[in-house]
């Protein structure tokens, strides 16, 4: 296996990435990994390398916004993140590892909203795999009324200073369950990266963590997709899954694993997601 930091270029600005190839010669099919909201791309090195291990090779991107990659710093924009994943595939096509006509995309929660939609516009896309994704406003009454109110604050601040409103919603995280193991939980709620996230929280830049539709529209993909969702998801529940397969006229898997929270690629089966993961690229790439 190698792997190789790169940069992609998108709307004429830069994209960080890592490129992981198997260790075989011919040309692989390969994975374009998209993290989720306020994540970054080294959360799925240990999936690209379990990847590589199959013959498939992964481009681990920093989406627009996050990391290293350009972007207003944890805005969460998908038609952006769905020009980063087409970009990604322009550089692809030009690698002679890479087989370009055996091209796929994982993406984990926003990531998930992200890879949907490009499906629904990238005909290079070959086959999905999305995880806890984010297809639909998973908020409750109350949480999506303030919501709604403070994105309007949002927006009538940016509109008057050019600038986002930035609210710290650190105490939000104390509580918060977004894994199973309770080591991953407290490593994910007190990375640095997560806590400036909540700190400076955008909006309305960050909207779209949770204000999306991208159910309404799945029905058009092609492509196989395989939906993963952990049963002990407590951000975006375990229903949007079966909607979100429901919805789909593709052909199509639905697994539920458990125990296992809303970021399965770190959590206790985070070695199942592997190997779906794996099986599905092989079967369909």
């Amino acid at each position: 296996m190698s792997f190789q930091p790169i940069t992609i270029s998108c709307q004429n600005q830069s994209l960080a990435a890592v490129l992981f190839l198997p260790g075989d010669p011919a040309p692989c099919p390969c994975l374009i990994l998209c993290h989720g909201a306020f994540e970054y791309k080294e959360n799925f090195y240990e999936m690209a390398g379990g990847l590589c291990q199959a013959g498939i090779g992964a481009l681990v991107l920093d989406m627009p916004g996050h990391g290293k990659s350009f972007g207003e710093r944890f805005h969460i924009n998908i038609n952006l993140w769905v020009a980063a994943i087409r970009s990604a595939i322009d550089f692809l096509e030009h690698q002679p590892e890479i087989d370009s006509h055996r091209i796929g995309a994982f993406g984990f929660s926003s990531g998930g909203t992200a890879v949907l939609e490009a499906a629904l516009v990238e005909p290079r896309l070959k086959a999905l795999i999305t995880l806890d994704a984010t297809v639909r406003n998973y908020l409750g009454v109350m949480d999506t009324l303030s919501f709604n109110i403070l994105n309007l604050i949002g927006k009538i601040k940016k509109r008057i200073t050019g600038k986002d409103l930035r609210l710290n919603i650190v105490r939000l995280l104390k509580t918060a369950q977004v894994a199973c193991d309770p080591a991953v939980n407290q490593m994910i709620l007190e990375n640095p990266v997560t806590i400036g996230a909540y700190a400076a929280f955008p909006m309305p830049g960050a909207a779209q963590c949770a204000f999306v539709d991208t159910i309404t529209r799945v029905h058009q993909i092609s492509i196989p997709v395989l939906v993963i969702h952990g049963r002990e998801d407590h951000v975006d529940a375990p229903e949007t899954a079966r909607l979100l397969h429901d919805a789909l006229t593709c052909k199509k898997s639905l697994e539920f694993i458990s125990p296992s929270g809303h970021c399965g690629h770190l959590d206790t089966q985070k070695d199942r997601v592997l190997q779906l993961t794996k099986q599905w690229a092989l079967k369909h790439l």
